[in-house]
C-alpha cells in the first residue's frame, strides 16, 4: 500500500489509494473492507478512511452487504444496466463532440489511434488505449455534467474488467477508425450508429468473458 502524505488531505489520500486497490485488484469482489484494519495500514485514524468509504460507497465501488462494506461484485444484471447507461451516455458524448469540432480533438484522437496499432503490434494491454479514445471524445463534449456521469460509469467498467480479465476484440482499433472518420465528416447520424454498435460488442465481449 502507497504511504499518506501528510500535507494533503487524508481522507481524499485514503480514498485515491483504496480506489486504486480496488480497480487494480488487489482487492478482489466481495472482500470486506474493515475500516479499522485500512486506517492501521495507512498510519492515519479511523475519520478520514470512513469519510473515504463513503465515498467509495457513493462511487458504486464499495457496498453494505450483511452489515459489512465489502467491495462491489457486479452480475450479470449489474453488467448490463451500465452499458446501457454508458451507450446512451457516450452517443451523446460523441453527437456533442462533433457540435463542437474542436480540432485538438481529432489531434488527439489521431494519436490516440497510433498508440493503439503500437500496442497491438507489441501485444500489450489496451485498457488505457481504450479508455483515452472515449475520453478524448468525453472531454471534447464541454459537457461537465455529462463528463462526471460518464466518469462514474468508466471506473465501474474499468474495474469489471480487471476483475475479469476480459481482452478487447480484434476489431478495437479499426471501430475507433471508423467512428474517428465520421466525426471528422461531422456525419453525426454515421457516428452515432457506430457508437451505439461498439459499445455493444464492448458488452457482449465482456459477458462472453463471464460465460467462457
Amino acid at each position: 500500500m502507497k504511504e499518506i502524505v501528510r500535507p494533503e488531505s487524508l481522507h481524499l489520500q485514503a480514498y485515491t489509494i483504496l480506489k486504486d486497490t480496488i480497480i487494480t485488484g488487489d482487492r478482489k469482489p466481495a472482500e470486506r473492507i474493515v475500516e479499522a484494519k485500512v486506517a492501521s495500514a495507512l498510519g492515519i485514524s479511523r475519520g478520514p478512511v470512513r469519510e473515504a468509504i463513503r465515498m467509495l460507497i457513493q462511487d458504486g465501488l464499495l457496498h453494505y452487504n450483511g452489515g459489512y462494506v465489502k467491495v462491489y461484485e457486479p452480475d450479470v444484471a449489474d453488467i448490463k444496466e451500465l452499458f446501457q447507461c454508458r451507450e446512451s451516455l457516450e452517443v451523446l458524448a460523441v453527437s456533442l463532440a462533433i457540435d463542437v469540432q474542436d480540432s485538438k480533438m481529432f489531434d488527439r484522437l489521431e494519436k490516440n489511434m497510433k498508440q493503439t496499432e503500437k500496442a497491438i503490434n507489441e501485444k500489450k494491454d489496451l485498457t488505457q488505449m481504450d479508455q483515452d479514445f472515449h475520453t478524448i471524445i468525453l472531454e471534447s463534449s464541454k459537457n461537465e455534467h455529462l463528463i462526471r456521469l460518464l466518469d462514474m460509469i468508466k471506473t465501474k467498467i474499468h474495474y469489471m474488467r480487471s476483475t475479469m480479465e476480459a481482452n478487447f476484440y480484434p476489431t478495437l482499433l479499426e471501430e475507433h477508425q471508423r467512428l474517428y472518420e465520421a466525426m471528422l465528416e461531422g456525419d453525426k447520424t454515421k457516428a452515432i450508429d457506430l457508437m451505439h454498435a461498439h459499445i455493444q460488442k464492448g458488452l457482449n465481449n465482456v459477458l462472453k468473458t463471464i460465460e467462457a
